[in-house]
């Protein structure tokens, strides 16, 4: 989920691509104003028409510099056998294209499939946990703001997390910042 206490993610990360989960999550969390610090962000059409159909109005937000790239699948063959292979969407096909020609990039997802592919092809992957925890480091939010977010993740948003998991998330917040 995230190296150390708060790590993990370069401060300054100018170029992400993502599935749709993360920036609909995010919407539903009334949290996208924590994606304006990228530089760009890449949507393979396939991910922008998923938002566009469940979140609209979450492309249409100010200050995020969103690009859409035209629909692509993966050159290496590795990456074609393992999207076959886990059963990938056309979404999360086309942003792990746009990852292979953007080696640099940090891909988010809350897909696990995905997140197992990107990690197998040393993509650096994070998904709408990972952008809350590093809102924190960013001092785009405290703590105590993350920690209520984060407890209105079974009520407010569609993200599957395993309560055990959230609640894992919720501790090591509290303990790194003695809460």
């Amino acid at each position: 989920m995230w190296n150390g206490a708060l790590g993990g993610m370069t401060d300054r990360i100018i170029k992400v691509v993502f599935d749709a989960g993360p920036i609909i999550h995010l919407d539903e969390l009334d949290c996208l104003d924590l994606l304006c610090e990228f530089q760009e962000i890449l949507l393979a059409e396939t991910v922008w028409n998923e938002i566009n159909r469940y979140r609209p109005l979450a492309l249409q937000r100010s200050g995020l510099s969103i690009i859409r790239c035209p629909q692509q699948y993966p050159g290496d063959e590795q990456l074609r056998t393992m999207c076959r292979a886990f059963s990938l969407d056309s979404g999360e096909i086309g942003a792990l294209a746009i990852m292979e020609d953007n080696p640099g990039a940090v891909f988010f997802t809350d897909d696990t499939a995905a997140r197992l592919v990107a990690e197998q092809m040393r993509f650096k992957v994070h998904g709408t946990i990972g952008i809350l925890i590093r809102s924190i480091r960013q001092g785009q939010m405290k703590p105590e703001q993350v920690l209520s977010i984060l407890r209105e993740i079974p009520l407010k948003s569609t993200l599957h997390i395993k309560s055990s998991l959230l609640e894992k998330v919720i501790q090591r917040i509290e303990n790194q910042f003695h809460l």
